[in-house]
């Protein structure tokens, strides 16, 4: 089923959640209205029952950031008045939902991935990109420091150096510079892309749903706690699913998979 909320489509396929950026004509430039609904699109998968989000954009592009041109456009007119902070400041947490939400978020990114919808991407568990994908933080180009929580994400996806050279120098990098340093983990063709990361997902949805949401609980709690305290919990999530009926079930299965054949005739 696919649900049309205006700048995003959502495309449940099982236990994977198909949330697309979909104004391919503006290359899914970014309005507040699509802030909006991402954000609530976001919201609602969180308490659903998916197990992997694949957050992409239609047409040729992610989304080339920002679109400067939609306030000279009569026809969104009443989207291009920049509200105040109070109004939307719940939209930026659109980030903090792909990063901390149960779902594992995977980013297929083609084509041009700037300014905040880089800061989405950046903020998924995955980013996987076709290999014409190009990537710019872009915000000091136009004379903003920056949202959707770039640069919190470069920091510890790339390290301080490297976070500073791409906020504070925002020229293009193509998708093998991505991968080289460490933005992108997988390239795919253009026309593969999407399928792969489809494949992906689906071989993560396939997994036992409580240990993916687990081990997804374990990385968010890395990031917050020291060592002893992240201990405590992760031990605790490891013993739990241990206890699960699902967990035997799937270790018989695996230990008579790697059971070797036997061999030789059966005497009497």
């Amino acid at each position: 089923m696919i649900t049309d909320a205006a700048s995003v489509l959502v495309e449940r396929r099982g236990a994977i959640a198909l949330v697309t950026l979909n104004r391919p004509g503006r290359r899914n430039g970014v309005t507040t209205e699509m802030c909006e609904r991402l954000y609530q699109v976001l919201h609602a998968l969180a308490s659903e029952d998916a197990r992997v989000l694949v957050l992409r954009g239609a047409g040729d592009d992610f989304s080339v950031g920002a679109d400067l041109g939609a306030r000279r456009e009569p026809a969104l007119a009443d989207i291009a008045v920049l509200p105040s902070f109070a109004q939307i400041s719940h939209v930026y947490h659109a980030a903090t939902m792909l990063h901390t939400m149960p779902q594992v978020t995977i980013a297929a990114i083609d084509g041009g991935c700037a300014g905040a919808s880089m800061g989405w991407a950046a903020a998924c568990d995955f980013r996987f990109a076709s290999e014409r994908a190009r990537f710019s933080t872009a915000f000091l180009k136009v004379g903003v420091s920056g949202d959707m929580g770039l640069a919190w994400c470069l920091l510890r996806l790339l390290g301080a150096a490297r976070a500073r050279e791409l906020l504070f120098f925002p020229e293009k990098i193509t998708a093998s510079q991505a991968l080289q340093l460490g933005l992108v983990t997988r390239l795919f063709g253009a026309d593969a892309l999407h399928e792969s990361v489809l494949a992906l997902a689906e071989e993560l949805a396939a997994r036992n749903p409580t240990a993916l949401r687990m081990m997804k609980a374990n990385l968010v709690s890395a990031e917050q706690l020291g060592l002893p305290e992240y201990i405590e919990i992760e031990s605790a999530r490891h013993l739990h699913g241990m206890a699960s009926s699902s967990f035997g079930k799937e270790h018989a299965s695996l230990m008579s998979a790697d059971k070797p054949p036997a061999t030789g005739e059966a005497h009497s």
